[in-house]
């Protein structure tokens, strides 16, 4: 299950920001991460305005930002990618939410110079790996981990 919401008017973005095109690559993403479990998940696109708000009040910190994970399932052990055991989460596996500023996202890909469509992508991935488990914040080994396994997401969501 996959659910998308976004503050913009939906003329005013790219068209691959459709819940019909990011749900399709959100189940590739979901398929590999976790096999045969029906999981949650729910996007929100906003402003930096926005973004800073919420940062400030879920993490204290008082400035926008280009991506936010509220993880609901996975906190302190990533899970394991690609999954080496089978594990029992109920009917359903609710990972939490993803929330990216399009303000931001946008401005990274001009400053880094590839498309919006990828830099949004890497921030999704990224959120992603928030909500399993995994963080680049905990260490230099933790951020490297991490770092093989957004290029290994990224692969997989953005194609050949």
């Amino acid at each position: 299950m996959f659910e998308f919401s976004s503050d913009f008017d939906p003329n005013s973005i790219p068209s691959w920001l459709s819940e019909s095109s990011l749900g399709s690559r959100w189940e590739i993403l979901s398929a590999f991460a976790f096999p045969n479990i029906t999981t949650h998940l729910s996007l929100v696109l906003t402003d930096d305005e926005s973004i800073r708000e919420l940062n400030r009040v879920r993490r204290g910190k008082d400035y926008a930002t280009d991506v936010l994970s509220f993880p609901l399932s996975f906190d302190l052990t990533p899970w394991e990618l690609p999954p080496i055991k089978k594990r029992n989460f109920g009917p359903i596996l609710s990972l939490g939410e993803i929330v990216i500023s399009w303000d931001t996202c946008k401005a990274q890909a001009k400053n880094i110079g590839h498309s919006e469509e990828d830099e949004f992508f890497r921030l999704f991935v990224h959120g992603f790996l928030h909500l399993i488990g995994y963080d680049h914040e905990r260490g230099e080994e933790d951020e490297a981990l991490m770092k093989e396994k957004e290029d290994l997401c990224l692969d997989l969501v953005l194609g050949p």
